[in-house]
């Protein structure tokens, strides 16, 4: 009834960025040093840096989240939200989530910040449910 609309109502006044927090972000292409920084990441629900979601490596202690600066940043759990303290950096001001922008990101080198140009972060492609098969056995019953 009543607190359901005012549920929805609430619901619709949020940014877009709040209404829709992708559960899952991939970096794929090339690196030529941060390897590591691949893969899949998860949300992490109930938790936010200047405002924004974070997500986290499936595996590593690596984590996309957003600088003071507004930058997008893949950092380790101890410098997330940092400024500068990053393996990988979009400077993007208008890409709300980091799958939204067209920008180049950035690779540290070791030394300074260079153009990663494959590497891109996108949602990940929906799996076709897979269909239990049956066992030969059961088939051969069937026949």
């Amino acid at each position: 009834g009543r607190r359901e609309e005012e549920a929805r109502r609430e619901a619709e006044e949020l940014p877009e960025e709040e209404r829709w927090r992708p559960p899952r972000l991939v970096l794929s292409g090339r690196l030529a040093h941060q390897t590591e920084c691949l893969g899949e990441y998860s949300l992490v629900v109930g938790r936010e840096v200047h405002g924004r979601p974070v997500w986290k490596h499936a595996t590593r202690d690596r984590w996309i989240a957003v600088s003071s600066s507004g930058a997008w940043m893949v950092q380790q759990s101890e410098n997330v939200g940092a400024n500068g303290r990053c393996f990988l950096a979009l400077r993007d001001p208008s890409a709300a989530l980091p799958h939204e922008s067209s920008v180049g990101w950035q690779e540290w080198d070791g030394q300074r910040s260079v153009l990663a140009q494959s590497l891109k972060c996108t949602l990940p492609t929906p799996q076709p449910p897979t269909l239990p098969r049956k066992d030969a056995e059961e088939e051969r019953q069937l026949a």
